[in-house]
């Protein structure tokens, strides 16, 4: 079942909520907000399952990207333009009964006005946009709509932004409300639901990571015992790292090291443990590795990607971790670059606060529940848990 956290005021919330019931593989969840500001909380509290997020407009979604909030590939909200600027236009219309022939409008950008001004005949009306570029104080709007009014240049206002709307309309402005309408929610949910099946198809796509020894230090001057103990403990970082990677461990070559895995199973979290295995294996045993990971739709193409990637990799003080989609998709990964987008500390301490009265580890409930939600499913055996925390069917149980 596909999570939708549906995220602004009230009114607009429950307006897309009644849209997405016509929608039964789909769970859309409330997250309402009386200040922009509360919207920090509020998709803290629900990332931790939900998979994508439907904002009421361009504003709160605009305000979530350049704050960091989320992440682009996770997230939409309705157009404006088409469908529902019609809808606003014909209401306002019935109401005053006039055919208004300029008017001012926030948060549509001006190309997008004029073609479909200019498609459905419509190239009569004078408007004056305030086109939308990023977040911005609602007051500089409302100034904007005020001047245009006062000096003729606008019979009526429209305004997609709420409290512009309510000072307006305060001062006795002809004000409307511009709102998504049905078909430009249905769509967006529509899409939200096709993002969410791909995220969820891409994380079974195969993925190889792969392992390469740099020979920078001088084996030749140590024993053979030596070298042996070196590549146990290699070995034994990657097995350990194959056990967190619920993958299987392929030694094709002397120093080189397959882990076959999903996608999936290769998050943000294990990129940077990828970093600690580079600094443990370096500072404790004076082994330097590097790694690539190759991910394709077959065993054939993640292997062959994995190759590729390995084969650029060179020795360097500041390791890189490289990622192949394809011979022309290379990403590379610096570790001083590295973020992780989940606060573990956070949620630690927030579970430590729910849990503090029982046996449960807090530990296991956090994997268990990124596990649940990476595979997007609310039910799971006692096997699941077993492979996911890398325990017995006993330990799952009590679990």
């Amino acid at each position: 079942m596909i999570k939708i956290g549906v995220i602004g005021p009230k009114e607009s919330v429950s307006k897309i909520l009644i849209v997405a019931e016509e929608f039964y593989d789909v769970t859309c969840i409330p997250f309402i907000y009386s200040q922009v500001e509360e919207i920090n909380e509020l998709i803290d509290s629900g990332k931790m399952y939900i998979n994508q997020w439907l904002f009421s407009g361009v504003m709160n979604h605009s305000y979530a990207i350049q704050n960091d909030l989320i992440n682009s590939k996770f997230a939409s909200y309705p157009m404006l333009h088409g469908s529902s600027f019609f809808e606003s236009l014909t209401r306002i219309q019935q109401k005053e009964e006039k055919l208004f022939s300029s008017m001012s409008i926030d948060t549509i950008q001006k190309a997008e006005m004029e073609k479909v001004l200019s498609f459905y005949g419509m190239d009569y009306l004078n408007f004056e946009l305030s086109p939308f570029y990023t977040y911005q104080d609602p007051e500089k709007l409302t100034l904007f709509h005020k001047r245009l009014y006062q000096e003729n240049k606008a019979e009526v206002a429209i305004t997609a932004i709420r409290s512009v709307y309510n000072s307006l309309i305060k001062d006795g402005i002809p004000t409307f409300r511009l709102t998504p309408s049905y078909l430009s929610i249905k769509l967006t949910i529509k899409l939200l639901i096709q993002k969410s099946q791909a995220n969820h198809y891409k994380n079974l796509q195969l993925a190889v990571v792969g392992c390469k020894a740099f020979e920078v230090n001088d084996y030749i001057e140590n024993s053979i015992f030596d070298w042996k103990t070196n590549e146990l403990h290699l070995k034994s970082t990657l097995l350990d790292l194959t056990k967190k990677l619920s993958g299987s461990f392929i030694e094709p070559a002397d120093g080189l090291y397959y882990i076959f895995t999903t996608r999936g199973e290769v998050s943000e979290r294990i990129e940077d443990e990828l970093f600690d295995c580079i600094d443990f294996l370096k500072i404790q045993h004076q082994i330097d590795v590097g790694f690539s990971i190759g991910l394709g739709d077959t065993v054939f193409l993640a292997e062959q990607h994995v190759r590729y990637g390995l084969n650029q990799l060179t020795y360097d003080e500041n390791p890189t971790l490289l990622v192949v989609k394809n011979k022309h998709d290379i990403e590379q990964i610096s570790k001083r670059n590295k973020a992780t987008n989940l606060n573990i500390t956070e949620v630690n301490a927030y579970l430590k606060k729910n849990f503090k009265d029982s046996n449960v580890n807090v530990n296991d409930v956090i994997r268990v529940s990124m596990y649940a939600h990476k595979h997007n499913i609310q039910y799971f055996t006692v096997e699941d848990i077993a492979i996911w925390l890398n325990g017995t069917k006993r330990n799952a149980r009590r679990i």
